[in-house]
């Protein structure tokens, strides 16, 4: 009994450092990213996505899946280049930034559970679809103007890679076989604000406001997808309940 409390009490310890540490490390970031060029990110951003890692790796111990974790890596290493030089490593920025997707994608394969969608045809759903078709549409055929033929290819990569990303977060959502989807919902939002505002900062028109976004953003989703993974526990097919529109 004593052993279990001790247990506790260091768990609870841990959580509250890497607690304080990924929110004094996320207000330094949103601050640098306000008043000091968007180069200096590169000493407190990868802070942030560290303390995510340290948080995910002490909530679920030797259950963390793996595929996350390589997610984390990439994306840590995809930030550090963007701030390095982003033009000279857009290809790299590209690929890393696709890996990132698609294994946080193949995390979410297990809470994927075959079943009716509730109101997937609805009006609202319907009309999100679209929009989201639309910008990222426009997004790609404006970077089509700026980039190199030999650099497209990354582009819808990318693209696809966020698509599959997003249709893979609202079929969880719709399915409403989770009650803290709504988290996961959110995260994929604010990937694709940060995925879309970084194309517009960096190849339309640059604006500090979009860099402070971008990095709220990049935060906010990287930890709202860790909450949920990390907590979420995967429900038996036998014990949910079935939804009709």
């Amino acid at each position: 009994m004593t052993k279990k409390i001790e247990d506790y009490s260091h768990f609870f310890k841990k959580s509250a450092f890497i607690g304080s540490l990924f929110y004094l490390s996320f207000i330094a970031t949103i601050v640098v990213s306000i008043y000091l060029d968007r180069t200096q990110l590169i000493y407190v951003l990868p802070i942030v996505i560290l303390s995510i890692f340290f948080d995910y790796i002490n909530i679920t111990k030797k259950k963390a899946n793996p595929l996350f974790i390589i997610a984390l890596i990439a994306i840590l290493a995809s930030d550090v280049l963007s701030f390095y030089c982003f033009d000279t490593c857009f290809v790299w920025i590209s690929t890393l930034t696709s890996v990132y997707l698609l294994c946080c994608t193949l995390s979410l394969k297990k809470y994927l559970q075959k079943g009716t969608l509730k109101s997937v045809l609805s009006f609202s759903v319907l009309v999100s679809t679209l929009l989201v078709s639309y910008i990222l549409y426009a997004i790609v055929d404006l970077l089509i103007i700026f980039l190199p033929d030999n650099q497209l290819f990354f582009v819808f990569l990318c693209a696809f890679s966020l698509i599959i990303y997003i249709i893979t977060l609202a079929i969880i959502y719709l399915h409403d076989n989770y009650h803290n989807s709504a988290i996961l919902l959110a995260s994929g939002i604010f990937t694709f604000f940060q995925i879309t505002l970084i194309a517009i900062n960096e190849f339309l028109y640059y604006d500090r406001t979009f860099t402070v976004l971008i990095v709220i953003c990049h935060v906010m989703a990287i930890y709202l997808f860790m909450n949920f993974i990390a907590k979420t526990e995967v429900l038996n097919p036998a014990d949910i309940t079935e939804k009709f529109i």
